[in-house]
């Protein structure tokens, strides 16, 4: 069990940001996310500056693909590379676990137009070809984040437009609407891209809405991250046990801005707790608790401060400590 933050966060400054990650994270720092910087630093921006054999520009609706690479993600990358060289100065160059954030396969192709119009996942070969970048695209950074950090790197798959892909999207006009992806076909592709990422371990992020356990279970990701509090009903209930039933490890968004540890402790402890009884109401392992468990804050934090922000990774971590220490007790 790890507390860790799912990356972005409020504000402009990257050594602001990179001293919030250092001293309230737990074993698992990451590349800060600041999409308060404007066009280029949301995800499907920076991880459009990763891809060497796709060029990505910002058409008047969207993301779109174009035919040479474009001013605007040059810009990107090198705000990446210069992101990296004040992480350096911030934290030094040993860090031994290091997690970068990345949009995943289906919301990049979702969120990116073919000069027609069409967005890339109604193009398999558009797709396919989008897809083969990303993970040649990310192997490169994760192989940079090594070089400079000595870290064995992780990478976190952010995948928030899923349950829209799985219902089907807008189109073009509303006589040519994106098809619904079938679950099977949507980890398919997932566990595709798992299985060629050259990283420690890769996290899928659900968090945001409730969670796609099929997807989940099938795309062989080692963690899927989700907000506790989206875990509600039956079905919901069912998946989460046969998700972590079949050995996928859980990491829990239960901490979000306005969250503070305060003295007595008493906070954390009334989260850990609730924590525990839902797992207890489950029916689940005790020992997985410990053991197939992380703790995060739930997406949402560049809505406050980063003060805020701060208050709920410190939460995270207090939480996760309780629940590996105390887990018997609450």
């Amino acid at each position: 069990m790890t507390a860790y933050g799912l990356g972005p966060l409020p504000g402009t400054s990257l050594s602001d940001a990179a001293d919030v990650v250092h001293s309230e994270t737990g074993d698992l720092p990451h590349v800060p996310d600041l999409p308060a910087r404007g066009l280029g630093a949301d995800g499907v921006g920076r991880t459009a500056a990763l891809l060497e054999a796709v060029s990505v520009d910002r058409g008047p609706r969207s993301w779109i693909m174009t035919d040479r690479p474009q001013l605007l993600t040059r810009r990107t990358r090198d705000l990446l590379d210069r992101d990296l060289d004040q992480l350096e100065e911030a934290w030094g160059t040993t860090v031994p676990q290091l997690k970068v954030q990345v949009t995943g396969p289906w919301t990049l192709a979702a969120s990116i137009e073919l000069a027609s119009g069409h967005r890339v996942i109604t193009d398999p070969g558009a797709l396919r070809d989008l897809t083969e970048a990303l993970v040649e695209g990310v192997n490169a950074h994760a192989a940079e984040l090594t070089r400079r950090f000595r870290a064995d790197a992780t990478v976190q798959l952010d995948e928030p437009l899923l349950p829209d892909i799985a219902a089907g999207l807008p189109g073009v006009t509303r006589f040519h609407p994106v098809r619904p992806v079938n679950p099977k076909d949507l980890a398919e592709r997932l566990a595709g891209v798992v299985e060629k990422l050259d990283a420690e371990r890769v996290l899928l992020n659900q968090t945001g809405y409730a969670p796609l356990w099929d997807v989940a279970r099938d795309s062989r990701a080692d963690t899927v991250l989700v907000s506790l509090d989206l875990v509600q009903g039956t079905a919901q209930y069912d998946g989460f046990g046969h998700t972590v039933s079949a050995g996928t490890r859980i990491g829990l968004g239960v901490t979000g801005p306005g969250d503070h540890v305060d003295e007595l402790h008493a906070r954390p402890r009334e989260r850990a707790v609730a924590v525990a009884r839902f797992w207890e109401r489950l029916g689940l392992d005790p020992q997985w608790l410990t053991e197939r468990v992380d703790v995060h804050p739930r997406a949402g934090l560049t809505e406050g401060t980063l003060l805020d922000a701060a208050g709920a990774y410190a939460m995270a971590r207090a939480v996760d400590h309780m629940l590996r220490t105390d887990a018997g007790d609450l």
